[in-house]
């Protein structure tokens, strides 16, 4: 299943985007933290367009699961 992305808003009102799946905070080169509202919207719209990709969150293959290195689909 492909990642799904939200946002979150901490206790000091600012936001970060995160993986529903592993909870993690998202990061593109630096975590995606600390964003306004419409930031966080515009890192999520992104993401899900392919236009940025997680550092963290591993690249799903078209089938929804996760990729792997040697190619096997064995995880």
């Amino acid at each position: 299943m492909p990642t799904n992305y939200d946002k979150r808003q901490d206790s000091e009102g600012l936001w970060e985007v995160y993986d529903n799946e592993s909870d993690e905070t998202v990061a593109v080169d630096i975590p995606l933290a600390g964003l306004g509202e419409a930031e966080a919207d515009e890192a999520i719209d992104k993401l899900k367009r392919g236009e940025l990709t997680s550092d963290n969150v591993p690249e799903t293959s078209p089938s929804g699961r996760p990729s792997t290195t040697d190619g096997s689909g064995q995880i």
